[in-house]
């Protein structure tokens, strides 16, 4: 199983867990197969993290260059003097998990921003989705 944001669920995925309201009613069941339309009612119940089975996305984003994983890469470094504490140690693991998620979220809105632009691209230039001119 994998908790990932919202905005990386793709249609397709099944949950891992069920999905819960604050006041623990459930929302959706585990098991569910996700569709665009219920990913989109997620979002709009504020609900910001899903369980999904597997490991459907990559969420190491260590070489990625981005904010976060660079806060990754520091964390060994801010938290040497504790490493035999134990709840410094569950700390240090707690806030790599959230830079990973943080950073895979990051990487996956630039590979949509970049598809949308190199859609863009080939639609000003008379390109088809098959690479042929429009002529």
């Amino acid at each position: 199983m994998q908790k990932i944001p919202i905005d990386l669920a793709a249609p397709g995925m099944k949950l891992g867990k069920a999905v819960t309201k604050e006041g623990g009613m459930t929302i959706m069941a585990e098991g569910m197969e996700l569709t665009d339309s219920l990913i989109s009612r997620l979002e709009n119940m504020k609900i910001d993290r899903i369980t999904v089975q597997g490991h459907p996305v990559d969420m190491g984003g260590a070489g990625s260059g981005t904010k976060y994983a660079e806060r990754i890469e520091r964390l060994d470094v801010l938290f040497r003097k504790y490493a035999q504490d134990k709840w410094m140690t569950r700390v240090r693991d707690r806030m790599a998990q959230y830079f990973r998620i943080k950073a895979a979220a990051q990487e996956a809105k630039m590979k949509a921003m970049e598809a949308l632009l190199d859609e863009g691209v080939e639609e000003e230039n008379g390109v088809d989705e098959n690479g042929n001119g429009g002529e």
